[in-house]
Parts: C-alpha cells; structure tokens; sequence
C-alpha cells in the first residue's frame, strides 16, 4: 500500500474522535499515533485536500476576528466507510530500515567504542521513550477512563513499552559484548 493511503487512512482514524483543523491532528497524533506512525505537516495538509476531494472529509471554514482562517476537517460517511474497510483488511508487511543495526554489522570496520557509543546513545533514548509512555499511560487513565478506545490505545501502548524494554536490554547485552572488544 503506497504511503499516501497509509496517511490517508491514519488521518480517517484520527478524525473519527471528532472534527479537527490539520493543527489539531498533528498534535493530537504527536503523542497518541506519534510513538508509531508519523506524519507531518507537508503530509497532512495535502492529503487532507485530497480526501476532502474523494469526498471522504469535508471541510469547514472558521473565521475568528483578527486571526487567519482555520479549516476543519470531519470524517464523512463514505469517509467512515473507507476507513472499516480498510482496517479489516491485514497490514501491509513492513520493510524495516535501522541505521543503528546497519552501522553495527560494519561495525568491525571502525573501532569498537564508536559503535558502543551509538548503542549507548540507543540505550537513553529507550529510556526516554518509557519515561514518555509512563506520561501517556498517565494521561489515558486521567483523560481516558471510560473512552471505550482506551483499550485499543492501551495495546498499542503496551507493544511500545515492550520494543523499548526488550531494545534497552539487548543494548546491555551488546554494550558488555562490545566492551570485550575494546
């Protein structure tokens, strides 16, 4: 499935919590969707005017008084339909790109404390992300609690606190491994 679909059908899955200027679903998607699916600017703007196009949003204009216009989007019915359709159908499979795992396997072409510290760089930033999913998993419980979605987000929670916890002890692992080497 090309990109543009993917896109396409994350910012359906957005705006089913409710209508949103493309502001708001680049917020709203930073620290709910964010942890596995980035978008940015110069991908949701057009693809919100390609799916207002195909009839799957509309668009609303709102004028405040001093300030420029702000264009919200709102998931349609055929809208709304695309979007079950697609979300029964099985994921595409990924072709995974991880330039810290490319540099270690030519790792023996440059000294083993440059590749240590490329691991240990991986090693703080597994951290940061559990400090940031012990944040999110806060603000679910608190802004969240009876959302019946909660559990879904929950899931996809859990699957990022696991990756981080299983890449922070395979850093371990390798950075005693490299430490032999040096």
């Amino acid at each position: 499935m090309a990109r543009l679909n993917q896109s396409q059908f994350a910012l359906l899955g957005l705006l089913s919590f409710g209508a949103m200027s493309g502001y708001d679903l680049k917020q709203l998607s930073g620290w709910s969707v964010g942890h596995f699916w980035r978008e940015g600017y110069g991908q949701i703007y057009p693809t919100l005017r390609k799916m207002a196009a195909k009839g799957l949003v509309s668009k609303e204009t709102e004028t405040n008084p001093g300030r420029p216009d702000r264009y919200v989007y709102a998931l349609t019915a055929t809208g709304r339909k695309e979007l079950t359709a697609w979300l029964q159908k099985p994921p595409a499979a990924e072709v995974p790109r991880n330039e810290l795992l490319l540099k270690l396997f030519f790792g023996g072409l440059a000294p083993a404390s440059v590749s240590a510290e490329h691991v240990a760089e991986h090693r703080l930033q597994c951290e940061r992300e559990l400090a940031t999913y012990k944040a999110t998993r806060k603000r679910l419980e608190k802004e969240a609690a009876n959302d019946p979605q909660k559990p879904f987000w929950l899931m996809t929670l859990n699957y990022g606190e696991h990756i981080a916890r299983a890449q922070a002890k395979w850093c371990d692992e390798t950075l005693k491994e490299l430490e032999n080497r040096t």
